[in-house]
């Protein structure tokens, strides 16, 4: 990545990082297309360097960000149907919205791997947790809206699966945040190695 297009992508990203894809109106309803700001932050976050190794890299050009959840597993996610596709604001690549009360977007980022969240420093919890199915994953904890949180998963070089959990704290079981991410992540992830 060119000294410039860092410059110009750290600028972005600072100024709003669309990354939630969704945010509450009323109790239970998330709509889609508003930001959180999520400055550079100063102050320590939690971050560990993920592993590089792959089993294998997993090109995400071409492939459809609707289609990576299966259908049998949209009722543990609320989804009750198809999502809407859409690109990524800042990443400028391919998400797919769910309307749920649980889960939030799937994004198939061609644009940036898993790299940018351990190299810039946002106002986030960032960590490294258990990979999936072999693929080095971290946990970004937004700490502007409580309620978000991505799972990011290293796919190839210059490319991630970044999927968003955003459940809602009045749901009865609601699960936490991070761990919504993660296994939304998972679910596409079984797509993606089967491709």
């Amino acid at each position: 990545m060119t000294q410039a297009r860092r410059f110009t992508l750290i600028a972005t990203l600072s100024a709003t990082l669309a990354l939630t894809g969704c945010t509450t109106v009323s109790a239970g309803s998330p709509m889609p297309g508003d930001t959180i700001s999520t400055t550079p932050d100063t102050a320590e976050s939690t971050a560990t360097e993920p592993s590089s190794e792959r089993p294998r890299d997993i090109d995400l050009t071409g492939k459809d960000p609707c289609g990576q959840i299966p259908q049998a597993d949209w009722p543990k996610f609320g989804i009750d149907g198809p999502g809407k596709p859409s690109e990524h604001p800042d990443f400028k690549s391919p998400q797919c919205y769910y309307s749920s009360a649980r889960a939030g977007n799937v994004a198939l980022v061609v644009t940036a791997g898993i790299e940018e969240w351990t190299t810039i420093k946002y106002n986030v919890e960032i960590e490294d947790v258990e990979p999936i199915d072999g693929y080095p994953t971290l946990t970004v904890a937004s700490n502007i809206d409580r309620r978000a949180c991505w799972a990011v998963v290293d796919v190839a070089d210059g490319q991630s699966l970044m999927t968003t959990a955003t459940p809602d704290p009045n749901e009865p079981g609601s699960p936490e945040r991070c761990d919504l991410a993660y296994q939304l992540a998972e679910s596409a992830m079984k797509t993606l190695v089967a491709s």
